[in-house]
């Protein structure tokens, strides 16, 4: 029997998390920034990057706290199919990113898109911030908002639906600011490698019932990433 998609967030709940995407994204970026400079403080990137996760952080545990503590529970009730989920959902995940990494290799000569290039130069700064950042707020953050607010209210409507939003929000997400200043049409292209993650992360919150299942798939994604700049660097 097809399992029924259940979404044990509330109407407040879904709110707070789908209005705070931009505040996210793109106001908490740019007032941290006016704000630290009206103070005369000089701050490197990768420190704005932890205050602003540190900010949103502290938003999705005071405004989803509940939410978090009921998918918690969900977790546990489907445990063995959200470990399974987790796990397929890394290998999908790694096979389709290679198929679209492949893909992109035959229209552009370098495919480090700008927004992974930024996290390597703020890896080499602080990587220990970085890991911070990547292993624990973002996942925790971008699941809550992207999964769990915007994916979920449109998944109680229209399944397709629900899946290419959240995958063009997501990935629109990662590069408006690069977009923003240094818009060339080749660049659009970029948005391609965040669809299979978007894509794994929605299917993985679907089959294993709990929003956990993708912030703890998100968490390891990061953590290889993470793992692997170390070791480049």
């Amino acid at each position: 029997m097809k399992k029924t998609f259940k979404l044990p967030m509330t109407v407040p709940e879904r709110v707070a998390g789908i209005a705070y995407i931009p505040i996210h994204s793109f106001a908490l970026p740019f007032g941290l920034q006016m704000l630290f400079i009206a103070i005369g403080l000089e701050l490197e990137a990768v420190n704005l990057t932890l205050a602003a996760y540190s900010i949103s952080f502290l938003f999705i545990l005071i405004t989803a706290f509940k939410f978090l503590k009921r998918s918690f529970s969900d977790l546990f009730d489907n445990f063995i199919g959200a470990m399974q989920s987790v796990a397929l959902g890394l290998v999908f995940y790694f096979i389709a990113n290679t198929a679209v990494s492949f893909v992109l290799l035959r229209f552009m000569d370098d495919i480090v898109n700008p927004n992974s290039q930024e996290i390597i130069n703020e890896a080499q700064l602080n990587p220990d911030a970085i890991l911070v950042v990547s292993v624990l707020f973002a996942p925790i953050v971008e699941e809550t908002m992207f999964r769990g607010a915007l994916f979920g209210s449109i998944r109680k409507r229209a399944r397709v639906a629900a899946y290419v939003v959240s995958a063009l929000v997501f990935a629109l997400y990662h590069l408006w600011p690069y977009l923003l200043y240094d818009l060339h049409a080749g660049d659009l292209l970029f948005a391609l490698q965040y669809i299979p993650a978007s894509i794994v992360l929605a299917w993985c919150f679907e089959r294993g019932g709990s929003i956990w299942a993708p912030i703890m798939l998100h968490a390891l994604i990061n953590l290889i990433a993470s793992v692997s700049i170390k070791w480049a660097v």
